[in-house]
């Protein structure tokens, strides 16, 4: 498999799964978007807004020179916004990620990664974009089973 091929790969990967957080987000009733359950830390909304923010800016700033500026700490404050203006973000995450993997050139997948953080010090783009992944992947999980909790105690109350 060449370097464009696993481009290719990753590419319908995040945005598939960036889709699957637009689906749950949807699923989730508006004025639970931003409840937290006892024992977890992050609503769905929460947890959709920190991939967006972690994927514009190591994707789409690092590898992609869109301009965008994080703020991770406004990802977790649980500042509520509503329903359609995350599934907007959302939106233009993907667009980001569809237009800056689209472009990116595959001999760049060896190339070190652009400013990781320190614990990813030396990491290939390449290897930094299974790391996106694998966090989106583990927080999506996080996302579904919180939406199923939340939408089965309200069916229940």
């Amino acid at each position: 498999m060449t370097g464009t091929d696993h481009l290719t790969h990753m590419a319908k990967i995040l945005d598939r799964d960036m889709g699957t957080v637009a689906k749950e987000v949807e699923l989730t009733p508006e004025d639970h978007l931003w409840e937290s359950v006892p024992g977890i830390t992050n609503p769905v909304g929460t947890l959709a807004r920190h991939l967006c923010g972690n994927l514009q800016h190591f994707i789409g700033k690092e590898l992609g020179s869109t301009g965008y500026t994080r703020d991770r700490e406004g990802e977790f404050s649980h500042s509520p916004c509503t329903k359609t203006e995350l599934l907007e973000e959302i939106s233009i995450t993907r667009a980001a990620l569809r237009e800056t993997l689209g472009s990116l050139a595959s001999e760049r997948m060896d190339a070190p990664m652009p400013n990781p953080p320190p614990h990813h010090k030396g990491a290939t783009v390449g290897f930094f974009l299974v790391q996106l992944s694998c966090h989106l992947s583990r927080h999506l999980g996080q996302l579904n089973y919180l939406r199923r909790i939340i939408t089965r105690h309200q069916s229940h109350s």
